[in-house]
């Protein structure tokens, strides 16, 4: 039962690598989907802001012609104002000129709103532009980067998943078939070391008579307050703990 449970360790180790590697895939996925979403939406508001710059300069186009057909009305009334005869038509005309003087600076007046804020919106869609573009260049960047590491990864990931398939095949059923049931209801480890008198797992006290079981090496023990299996720490010394097998990862 010792060289079990020295392959189940080595198997974990290998399955805690294999977790490790295929969470860093998923993050360089999960990145590059953000920056992708990020240059998506700034498309998208880039296009809208264009979309209303049209609109600000179609509407400046109609004051535009407001403004031409208000000067002509207000000139046509100056020359009107010239030819009256009498004080009430001269003071009705006189109104209609102040009134048209009013429209026509009012409509300057937007006219000028309209040419500062057409000013601004092409001044933020050229920093727009110029941002995706930029980010354009560092997703692409990213990209390649991402494929080699990707790739690299896949590699280990193989390598990894052929000695994982081996281990396997080297250990019992029963042994497996406990070992795959705990980690499908504990992630993480499925195997720890009894350490005097404790589970190094879950840190309580292991009955005595089951610790000197977990010495001899004999029998598959299980920690009856985790429920992960125990081997004998002396064991396992001098082999590789599942921490490094993290940090190597």
């Amino acid at each position: 039962m010792k060289e079990q449970l020295a392959l189940l360790r080595e198997l974990q180790n290998i399955d805690l690598e294999l977790d490790e590697i295929k969470s860093k895939k998923e993050e360089i996925v999960a990145r590059l989907k953000e920056n992708t979403g990020f240059l998506d939406k700034l498309v998208e508001d880039l296009n809208s802001q264009k979309e209303e710059l049209e609109e600000i300069r179609s509407l400046q186009r109609r004051k535009r012609d407001d403004l031409k057909e208000i000067k002509e009305s207000l000139s046509g009334r100056q020359k009107r104002l010239r030819e009256v005869s009498s004080n009430k038509e001269y003071n009705a005309v006189e109104s209609e000129i102040e009134s048209f003087k009013k429209s026509a600076e009012q409509t300057e007046e937007e006219l000028l709103h309209l040419l500062e804020v057409i000013e601004s919106t092409e001044e933020s869609i050229k920093e727009k532009e110029d941002k995706i573009v930029q980010l354009r260049e560092g997703i692409a960047s990213d990209e390649a980067e991402a494929e080699k590491r990707l790739a690299a990864l896949d590699e280990k990931i193989t390598a990894l998943e052929d000695r994982q398939e081996e281990a396997r095949t080297e250990v019992s059923r029963r042994v497996i078939h406990k070992y795959d049931f705990i980690r499908s209801r504990r992630p993480g480890l499925a195997i720890v070391a009894a350490r005097d008198g404790h589970c190094e797992g879950c840190y309580m006290a292991v009955p005595p008579q089951q610790f000197i079981e977990i010495q001899r090496g004999e029998s598959l023990e299980i920690c009856p307050s985790c429920n992960r299996i125990l081997y004998f720490w002396e064991d396992a010394v001098g082999e590789e703990s599942p921490t490094e097998a993290l940090e190597e990862a």
